[in-house]
């Protein structure tokens, strides 16, 4: 199934502003989800076509990228100057001033809790901290939900940077089938199904092809000998996430203004009151759920009700902790 252009967008940004020192064309084309790798076994002449199609469809995307202002930089490698890369430092990616409310400033520092720890932790904090020194202050807005855990770590950062290096990892990592424990693999690509991050690659361990949910990820993803030490495959499994039927659909409902990440990954099902709903696919109903709460009332699952339900007894044990 084709990635919609808005997500390849996304991906490459993410590609681009997460690696410290750039990405060839060839390692976005291969690593980033979106941009199709060269066909396994293909003719030169397939070959061809395959590269003229993914040059015109990354240099609309450069172009679109830096229109919208997006600091899309190019780098030369400092030993073959004829390998040209590209980078996004997002320091530079400036905005103009805002004026936000404390109701908007409330949402923007569960926004910046939301990605602690992230590659791009310290620099939305920071952001936060200036706008709110300026911004007009005024009651302080209760969010109930904005303790949650949040999935949003460096995992995603480091396994992109990985895919590019092609360079081995080991983290601590959670399943219910065989338990926590430390793997070492060789990551292949990071990719994103239902709204879900996974990194596919080679378990060096169990010397098999595996599929690691990123949420399930412990600590930090750790590096482990030299950049280059494998190659990936041109044809990578993609196991159940390549199955439809593990995917299942939540009607969503949404405040206006609010939920833009599930707006653009849902379907418009029609208005209820004051709601806007959405109809949702997921693979994981904790990490729908997990969303949903992230967003501190302004959305709600309306079906299946064992989400809904689910969602009613996360946000009430948090309100009872709060409560102490």
């Amino acid at each position: 199934m084709a990635v919609p252009k808005h997500q390849r967008l996304l991906n490459l940004i993410i590609g681009l502003s997460s690696t410290r020192h750039r990405l060839t064309r060839d390692q976005i084309r291969d690593t980033i989800e979106g941009y199709e790798p060269l066909p396994h076994g293909a003719s030169e002449e397939e070959v061809r076509k395959a590269e003229q199609s993914f040059e015109r469809m990354f240099e609309r995307d450069k172009k679109e990228l830096r229109e919208l202002g997006v600091p899309v930089e190019t780098v030369e490698d400092p030993v073959h100057g004829d390998e040209i890369g590209y980078r996004i430092r997002p320091a530079e990616a400036a905005m103009p001033a805002l004026d936000l409310t404390a109701a908007e400033l409330a949402v923007l520092g569960v926004a910046t809790d939301y990605w602690r720890g992230a590659v791009l932790g310290s620099d939305a904090t920071q952001a936060v901290m200036k706008l709110a020194s300026s911004a007009e202050h005024g009651p302080r807005v209760e969010l109930p939900f904005a303790a949650l855990p949040a999935v949003g770590n460096d995992a995603v950062a480091a396994l992109v940077e990985a895919v590019a290096d092609r360079c081995t990892v080991r983290f601590e990592y959670s399943s219910s089938s065989s338990g926590a424990g430390t793997r070492t693999i060789e990551p292949w690509r990071v990719v994103l199904r239902a709204g879900v991050p996974y990194v596919i690659g080679f378990d060096r361990d169990r010397e098999a092809a595996r599929t690691f949910r990123v949420q399930r990820i412990g600590g930090a993803v750790t590096p482990v000998g030299e950049p280059g030490a494998y190659d990936i495959p041109e044809e990578i499994p993609l196991g159940a996430l390549g199955e439809s039927e593990d995917v299942r659909t939540a009607r969503v409902a949404v405040r206006p203004e609010s939920g833009h990440a599930v707006r653009r990954r849902g379907t418009a099902a029609g208005v209820d009151g004051g709601w806007d709903l959405y109809d949702v696919e997921y693979a994981h109903a904790d990490a729908l759920v997990a969303e949903v709460l992230a967003l501190a009332g302004g959305a709600r699952i309306v079906s299946p009700k064992e989400l809904a339900d689910a969602v009613t007894r996360a946000a009430t044990a948090a309100l009872e902790v709060a409560r102490g």
